[in-house]
């Protein structure tokens, strides 16, 4: 995804806010066959004043963001942003961030 603006994503139904980014397979089943664990890339991202979360996960969990130029994740060019596994917390290279 690149040169792209998001505006007006700060929707909440129930306990769901909306999110600018999110990846899924068969999002409303978590018995889903697709194990997902692809790699999108981005760069050049603006988010307005409404948007209230850039990315979310949903099932199954396990979309990788590589972030070419830190629009995403705001951690600098060529970083990466991942669903929260406590085996990808590396000591002095991740932030855990939570909604």
């Amino acid at each position: 995804m690149k040169n792209v603006k998001f505006a007006n994503y700060d929707a909440k139904v129930g306990n769901n806010v909306a999110a600018a980014i999110s990846s899924c397979s068969h999002c409303f089943h978590d018995a889903a066959t697709d194990s997902g664990a692809r790699t999108i890339t981005f760069s050049g991202l603006t988010f307005g004043a409404k948007v209230t979360f850039k990315a979310r996960y949903t099932t199954p969990f396990r979309a990788i963001y590589y972030d070419l130029d830190g629009t995403l994740t705001g951690k600098g060019a060529k970083s990466w942003m991942t669903p929260y596994y406590l085996h990808n917390v590396w000591a002095d290279a991740c932030t855990v961030e939570t909604n």
